[in-house]
């Protein structure tokens, strides 16, 4: 399964403990959008910076259904080389075969695997 995502908002914040990344979009399969995404890097000071990594969690949110279907995938940001690992950690029951599935993204492209 691949997915492109659409950027649309990108924001950081700090607080005392580490900084916090923020990114949301549309989702797109095939070139047509499918639903939206949002984002979380968390890099907590003394811990995950000494790695350069950040914890991710990634939100996938399928349109067409009330409520949306949705993935959550959980993982890694290397600041080294940009790509995003982990697996698929929860998910609604249309994706919920899924759950446990590798996950990577390199640049705008997620392949769930």
């Amino acid at each position: 399964m691949n997915f492109e995502l659409q950027r649309l908002a990108l924001n950081a914040a700090d607080d005392p403990g580490g900084r916090w990344l923020f990114e949301g979009g549309h989702l797109l399969e095939n070139g047509n959008q499918v639903g939206q995404y949002a984002s979380t890097l968390r890099v907590v000071f003394g811990g995950t910076d000494a790695q350069n990594v950040a914890m991710l969690t990634m939100t996938l949110l399928f349109a067409g259904a009330q409520p949306p279907e949705s993935m959550t995938i959980q993982g890694v940001h290397s600041f080294n080389t940009g790509d995003e690992s982990g697996s698929v950690s929860a998910a609604s029951l249309q994706f919920a075969p899924f759950i446990g599935h590798n996950f990577t993204r390199f640049q705008n492209t997620v392949n769930i695997d």
